[in-house]
């Protein structure tokens, strides 16, 4: 599949308060290199999918901005250059596997490409199953599925909100060793939120680490481990220092935290 230009992602000011008076981010000033994987992590409710919503366009900031290649997302998502996935794959019971991720082109205003539908098909292991509907398919083929249809629209950013959270421990490791090969040669910016301290050091370039509710980056970690990556570099000296960096940071956050220190 051809690439599209890396597109970097800058968040300037970048906060949230919720209609109830919650405020589930701190401003915060990020960037998001291109082409790199970056993963979120933190404690459940601390705003890792709030700015992942920011960023695709989701959801608007209290103040602050987010320009991917210098457009807002609005702009990019209305080329479909932006993608994502969620825990639940949210595939259409009624359609078929080939025309629910045909589906996201049309969506994106974007030709038909039956041979690059078919193609992501077989890249994501489900060679055989293009006319079967969801319901025939397990929750790790469906998460497939959802992938495929993220990357139909060769999008500039991928984002990923627990992609693999609804799936089996052998599932949910399968899917981390064989689905990044088909975004990072694209050339894709990706930005991951996870629970997994493992998985994001598995699947990114960089940790972000974020403390409890208003979101602050707490540690910003590099991950400098070669891809692709096998499951086995899960046993490495350097995998394990990097994972236990990260750990080290969400509970010096949380320590850290105003709101719960004053419980």
């Amino acid at each position: 599949m051809p690439a599209r230009p890396p597109a970097p992602i800058t968040c300037t000011g970048l906060a949230r308060i919720h209609d109830n008076g919650v405020m589930a981010l701190d401003p915060l000033d990020l960037t998001f290199a291109p082409g790199r994987t970056t993963a979120l992590i933190g404690p459940s409710g601390c705003g890792k999918s709030t700015l992942l919503r920011l960023i695709a366009g989701l959801d608007r900031p209290t103040a602050g901005e987010v320009l991917i290649a210098g457009l807002p997302p609005a702009r990019q998502a209305a080329q479909g250059a932006i993608a994502m996935a969620f825990q639940d794959p949210s595939l259409l019971p009624w359609l078929t596997l080939r025309r629910n991720i045909a589906l996201a082109r049309k969506l994106a205003r974007q030709p038909a490409n039956p041979g690059l539908v078919d193609r992501l098909i077989g890249l994501v292991g489900l060679e055989g199953f293009h006319e079967t509907r969801p319901a025939a398919l397990s929750g790790g083929m469906r998460q497939r599925a959802a992938i495929a249809r993220a990357l139909v629209t060769q999008p500039r950013v991928l984002l990923l909100d627990e992609p693999f959270g609804a799936v089996d421990e052998l599932t949910r490791r399968q899917l981390a060793r064989d689905l990044p090969p088909l975004w990072q040669p694209l050339g894709t910016t990706t930005v991951l939120v996870t629970h997994s301290v493992d998985e994001a050091v598995l699947l990114s370039d960089r940790i972000l680490v974020l403390s409890p509710r208003p979101a602050r980056v707490v540690a910003d970690l590099a991950v400098p481990l070669p891809h692709p990556r096998a499951l086995q570099v899960t046993e490495t000296p350097a995998f394990r220092r990097i994972a236990a960096q990260a750990l080290a940071a969400l509970a010096q956050g949380v320590a850290d935290s105003p709101a719960l220190a004053a419980q």
